[in-house]
């Protein structure tokens, strides 16, 4: 049973939540889109390999914002009851908009990779103690290079991530890396996240 009222799950603020998660992450991913056509081709079988791990990788970092704003303002055991009810509904929302027509086996296996990948993203954005640094303060260029290593800040380590799933590597080029930074940081504006939070804390029970 959801901790909501369930018959009113469609005007829920947790659902108003969920939806804004995957609004911002599509509209992120939107922006990288025409060069993701660009290189691997408009509709082709590599473009949707490359640009659906995209737009998950910003579901998994707006979901991880998310987080980090309800342990903020609900503290630990309200925000684990929302964001555990927020990753289900977001789950199997993107999967039935996306996978609703493939084998049931298929969208099982499909829930079980992005709740494992889910998780891997949480411990790797949760060891980030800022949203952006200045260069001088995040992870050297000869480190990334000789070592692979990841940002420090989180918006840097998305560009990580992102960079990796498109390029296979860890991307040093100053336009990828402001593009995503300004899509972020303009996402993040409204703070519409923070206050859908508060409105879905009301609800818990």
């Amino acid at each position: 049973m959801s901790w909501f009222n369930s018959s009113k799950q469609n005007e829920s603020a947790l659902s108003k939540l969920s939806d804004k998660v995957f609004e911002k992450s599509l509209l992120c991913a939107e922006v990288l889109k025409p060069d993701l056509e660009k290189k691997f081709g408009k509709d082709s079988k590599e473009f949707h390999s490359k640009y659906i791990p995209v737009l998950l990788e910003f579901m998994y970092f707006f979901l991880h914002l998310t987080n980090r704003s309800a342990f903020a303002q609900l503290g630990h055991e309200k925000r684990n009851i929302l964001y555990d009810e927020l990753a289900r509904l977001t789950i199997d929302a993107t999967i039935e908009t996306y996978f609703g027509h493939w084998p049931k086996n298929l969208k099982d296996g499909m829930e079980r990779d992005f709740c494992d990948n889910l998780s891997n993203s949480e411990m790797e954005y949760a060891g980030c103690k800022e949203l952006l640094l200045k260069p001088e303060d995040d992870t050297p260029t000869f480190e990334k290079i000789m070592s692979g290593a990841k940002s420090k800040s989180m918006i840097g380590q998305l560009t990580d991530n992102l960079s990796q799933i498109i390029e296979g590597e860890i991307s040093l080029d100053p336009i990828f890396r402001m593009t995503i930074c300004g899509v972020v940081i303009e996402s993040l504006k409204k703070k519409e996240i923070q206050d859908l939070v508060s409105e879905a804390s009301k609800e818990i029970k």
